[in-house]
């Protein structure tokens, strides 16, 4: 039998947030069950710089090429596990993953979403996907939904605000992601904009303030639900077409108790939008 390769290279090219940083686009855990407890068995995917290792360019605040101007990057509150992107890097870096086009990706991951290996596909599971092309994204997005996979993603070039250098985002990734937001001022001005908006909030009482649809994998909504088993194709898919009246998903904020205090104190210092 053949072996299934580690993941998949799918992009390498110039950050569409700082041209002058190359990046790549990992998509891995295609064909095995993903160990995320929020996201569940959704495939993941990471966008890194390829000139540097993740925990160097965060140490010196250069991880802007892939995390534009999140308020959470670096150690700022940052959840994910710098040193799990440490060994995607390492594994790209051997060459570990096999290179291929979006186009050839697709049907791979059709088939293990119709093989129910996976639930669909987490867009920037590190990383900000509009650091890459939309053309990147959208013929494995599109694919995955077609088969009734769910598909996931969150950006925060969708204004000024948070985007790096003022480079926002292609606006068509408004059909496949959500806007990121901090409070519910940030959600009216992305609605406003076209884009379904996924808040953090610092605490549970303005969330239920909000009027916000509860994040189903959160603590305060009981982990009734992942990523891969949300309703329909996913409550986070952004907004399907002018007609999507879905409302917007709201959760407090997480992580291990370090990274929720530095995630409030780079909430705190956002103000009102």
């Amino acid at each position: 039998m053949t072996k299934n390769p580690t993941g998949y290279l799918v992009y390498e090219g110039p950050s569409a947030l700082d041209p002058s940083v190359p990046i790549a686009v990992i998509v891995n855990r295609v064909h095995v069950k993903a160990t995320n407890a929020k996201t569940g068995n959704m495939a993941q995917s990471f966008i890194i710089r390829t000139d540097m290792k993740p925990n160097e360019a965060v140490k010196t605040k250069q991880d802007h090429a892939v995390c534009g101007g999140c308020p959470y990057a670096g150690n700022n509150g940052c959840y994910v596990s710098i040193k799990m992107v440490c060994s995607v890097y390492a594994a790209y870096k051997r060459g570990s993953y096999k290179r291929v086009t979006p186009q050839e990706l697709a049907p791979i991951l059709v088939e293990s979403v119709n093989t129910k290996r996976i639930a669909g596909l987490r867009c920037g599971s590190y990383g900000d996907p509009a650091a890459a092309p939309f053309e990147v994204w959208e013929p494995l997005v599109s694919a995955v939904r077609e088969v009734g996979g769910k598909t996931s993603g969150y950006t925060h070039q969708w204004t000024d605000r948070y985007a790096y250098m003022g480079r926002t985002a292609d606006p068509r990734f408004r059909q496949i992601l959500m806007a990121s937001s901090h409070n519910s001022v940030d959600a009216v001005l992305a609605n406003a904009d076209g884009w379904r908006a996924f808040t953090v909030f610092d605490a549970l009482d303005d969330l239920q303030r909000s009027g916000m649809a509860m994040c189903p994998a959160s603590k305060e909504a009981g982990f009734r639900r992942t990523c891969g088993t949300c309703g329909g194709q996913s409550a986070c898919n952004g907004r399907r077409d002018l007609d999507d009246r879905r409302v917007n998903i709201g959760i407090v904020v997480h992580g291990n108790q370090i990274t929720v205090r530095q995630a409030r104190k780079a909430t705190a210092k956002l103000g009102d939008a």
